[in-house]
């Protein structure tokens, strides 16, 4: 027998495909399952592996919107439809045209999505889509199976004589229904059928006084069912037309039928890609449920398993009720030798590997962590449970032993080879000897081997055995109950005396037990117990340093969390203040170019006015200093620092005061600005470049630009609007060290002239003003002379 379906009977492979094919919509799919075999092609299985897990991100997505209802089973209807003259039945036809609207709905869904579910685009690329024959076949039946009058027009013509006949037949069989009952002769007054045609219920004595056709009589024989005479060509007629129609329908139902027979091996070929994706929609669901993932595949190597539970043992407890399996083999060790007590579940951890290499190799995806790692096996060797037999006259050692030399003459560096209780049924030292030489040569031929045993002489030999590991299923020696971890590394006790002491056995028995074990034994037994009573205290104090390290890093990283939002906050505050500052400044400058323009209105000193403007010039320093150290941690990349070259033209970001670079930065980004006569060191933070640096909106009061012009230009203006502007310009002058302008207001009314003379009686900047000679602009000008 194949190792593969040997394996599939010992491991429950079936039940696991039986699950998996209710999630199956037809029975094309659940068919499809259910013969579902492992393979060691590894193209398709990676193939498998990508469709599954292409279609499980689908649903998901889609949220239940995957159309995959609609397939039917139309193998037979297809058979059927090859035959000559054969016609299938109007529900086959509906079948075929339901899967054809199945295919092309699906791929369409699919080609809408071929990016990001290539594999199951490339299956759906084939599909024949055949809407013609679908429209064909749901434009002459509809969804009951009734063949429409629109299928033909001989068709649609006969239905409506019959209708006609009938309308004629009805109301002849009506006045002669009354004229019966009048006499007394009819048993009811309605019509009704037999065998088809139209009849009159007489009462029985009557028969003989109505001209007719007896069909029937009732089942009391009170009622005769009579077709009058009168009539009889009308029904002929009208069973004529059913005959018609019958013709007729065959004629179409024949005619679709030679369309499917036509398009039969485009069909054939949809019906399977429609199974393909089935089945596949089946894993999906199946992988969905039990939390699957699709393990990496390779071609050889070590078989890693991380999380690994027995799917049947998850649908019964539930997915926190199984302790999950962690198992390495291959590389420096190909051989696990799995020891401990009873139902400790070392068959268990057996049967898990065992199956979910059954199910990855049948491209079902397992409930194990994606980081699983599986090798692909040509073989799959099982040995597990009582296989004596009856009938060929075999112990259950004799049955193991021809079951364990087919593994031995078959099994290599390809196979995966498990087996449960290896050496068990004999005497435990010769079977225990026999059990160390089949592992000695599984192991040497690279087979992964995994066997369960209580022999203590195996322990010793995985010990001293290289590519030999020991293993166990940890035991709680306090409560006596097994908990199901797997350890690797340290074999395990078979707890026999100590379960038996615990369950009540007299001390005398135990003490005699002990003495026939030898001292030796029961010396090894002692160190196993106090090796894995060590081993668990390890455990937990390695689980509790984890979490430990666990809380410590994520204590630490809130605490460093919190220093940078501590620091932030901080520069965030300073920048609010010095913004708040640089507002107050602001004011404070608005506030002393008033006073300026009164200190000057009043003839003070030009000292004063500096010592005013120094003072301000200070406050803009300290809040220069205070930016500069609110960013100092920041550096300027090299880009930024390139954007600035000696003679550049810059702006200023606070107040768009435009300056010029007189030295370039240097590694903090600081370079020095002259703003108008003022000279500053500034970051390259505060500064925008005035190669890309838009225009200043206003040019600052901060800073008094020096005039150039000795004469402002008024005419066109209005009277407030040429003092604020000559107002405006004897600041600029008298700042700038003039002692001479002219204010051109032209002749005109001379209304101008005269409201300009009226301010400049009233300044005290003024120390005398004229009309202009002929040869500075007459009366058109006047010249005033300035402190």
């Amino acid at each position: 027998m194949n190792a593969f379906v040997t394996a599939c009977e010992r491991l429950d492979y079936r039940k696991i495909l039986h699950q998996i094919a209710h999630y199956a919509p037809s029975q094309l799919g659940q068919e499809a399952i259910e013969r579902l075999m492992p393979t060691n092609d590894a193209a398709r299985i990676s193939v498998d592996h990508n469709r599954v897990s292409e279609c499980k991100r689908m649903i998901e997505s889609e949220q239940g919107g995957f159309p995959i209802d609609g397939i039917k089973d139309i193998r037979l209807a297809l058979n059927r439809a090859t035959i000559e003259n054969n016609t299938l039945t109007p529900h086959e036809l509906l079948e075929v045209a339901s899967t054809l609207h199945a295919g092309a709905a699906l791929k369409a869904f699919i080609d809408k999505r071929r990016e990001h579910y290539p594999e199951l685009g490339s299956l759906c690329r084939t599909l024949s889509a055949n809407k013609v024959l679908e429209y064909n076949i749901t434009q002459a039946i509809d969804e009951n199976g009734y063949v429409k009058d629109s299928a033909s027009r001989e068709l649609r013509e006969v239905r409506q004589s019959i209708i006609a006949l009938h309308m004629q037949l009805s109301k002849k069989l009506e006045r002669i229904l009354r004229d019966v009952s009048e006499q007394g002769m009819a048993q009811d007054d309605i019509i009704t059928t037999r065998e088809g045609r139209m009849v009159l219920p007489i009462k029985t004595e009557k028969k003989n006084m109505v001209p007719g056709f007896i069909h029937s009589a009732s089942a009391t024989g009170l009622t005769v069912y009579i077709e009058p005479a009168e009539t009889l060509a009308l029904n002929n007629e009208i069973s004529e037309l059913h005959f018609r129609e019958k013709r007729e329908i065959d004629k179409v139902l024949l005619a679709l039928t030679r369309q499917v027979a036509e398009s039969r091996i485009e069909i054939r070929e949809d019906v399977r890609i429609l199974t393909i994706i089935e089945s596949t929609y089946a894993k999906a669901r199946y992988s969905i449920e039990i939390k699957g993932n699709k393990p990496f595949l390779i071609e050889n190597g070590s078989l890693l398993l991380m999380q690994a539970r027995h799917p049947l043992l998850m649908q019964k407890h539930g997915r926190d009720g199984v302790v999950p399996l962690d198992v390495e083999l291959g590389g420096a060790s190909t051989t696990l030798l799995i020891t401990g007590p009873n139902a400790g579940g070392k068959t268990v951890a057996l049967k898990t590997v065992g199956l979910l290499t059954l199910m990855v190799q049948s491209g079902i995806h397992i409930p194990a962590a994606a980081d699983s790692e599986f090798p692909l096996f040509e073989n799959v060797f099982v040995n597990i449970g009582d296989n004596q037999s009856i009938e060929d006259d075999l112990s259950t050692y004799s049955s193991q032993m021809l079951q364990l030399k087919e593994i031995v003459d078959e099994a290599d560096e390809h196979s995966l080879v498990l087996i449960d209780e290896i050496g068990a049924g004999t005497d435990p030292t010769e079977g225990g000897a026999i059990a160390a030489a089949i592992l000695r040569t599984l192991t040497s031929r690279g087979a992964l081997t995994i066997a369960t045993t209580h022999h203590g002489s195996l322990k010793a030999f995985a010990y001293e055995t290289p590519g030999v590991e020991n293993s166990a299923m940890e035991f709680n020696q306090a409560s006596l109950q097994p908990t199901y971890r797997f350890r690797v590394g340290v074999p395990g006790s078979s707890y026999a005396l100590v379960i038996a002491r615990r369950l009540g056995m007299s001390a005398e028995v135990l003490l005699d037990a002990q003495e026939m074990l030898g001292h030796e034994q029961t010396n090894l037994e002692r160190l196993l117990l106090d090796l894995e009573a060590r081993t668990q205290d390890a455990e937990k104090e390695r689980l509790a340093l984890a979490s430990e390290r666990v809380e410590n890093k994520k204590l630490r990283d809130e605490y460093e969390t919190k220093i940078k939002q501590l620091k932030q906050e901080v520069k965030d505050v300073k920048s609010a203040a010095l913004r708040s500052a640089q507002e107050i400044i602001d004011r404070a400058h608005a506030a002393i170019e008033n006073s300026v323009r009164e200190i000057k209105a009043q003839n003070a000193e030009k000292t004063v006015v500096k010592q005013w403007r120094a003072e301000v010039d200070a406050i803009d320093e300290f809040i220069r200093k205070e930016s500069d150290a609110v960013n100092e941690h920041e550096t300027p990349s090299a880009e930024r620092l390139g954007e600035f070259e000696i003679g550049d033209e810059v702006v200023l970001a606070s107040n768009r005061q435009p300056g010029k670079a007189l030295t370039r930065p240097d590694a903090q980004g600081n370079l020095t600005v002259a703003f108008n006569s003022v000279k500053m060191k500034v970051n390259v933070s505060q500064l925008t470049s005035g190669r890309t640096a838009p225009k200043p909106a206003e040019e600052s009061s901060y800073f008094v630009k020096p005039v150039s012009a000795t004469e402002v230009d008024l005419r066109g203006m209005y009277g407030d609007e040429a003092v604020a502007v000559v107002d405006k310009f004897m600041d600029d002058a008298t700042m700038s060290g003039l002692h001479r302008i002219d204010i051109i207001h032209g002749k005109g009314t001379g209304a101008l002239r005269k409201r300009i003379h009226m301010f400049l009686k009233e300044d005290k900047r003024v120390v005398s003003f004229k009309l202009g000679e002929w040869n500075e602009g007459g009366s058109g000008v006047t010249v005033v002379e300035l402190h």
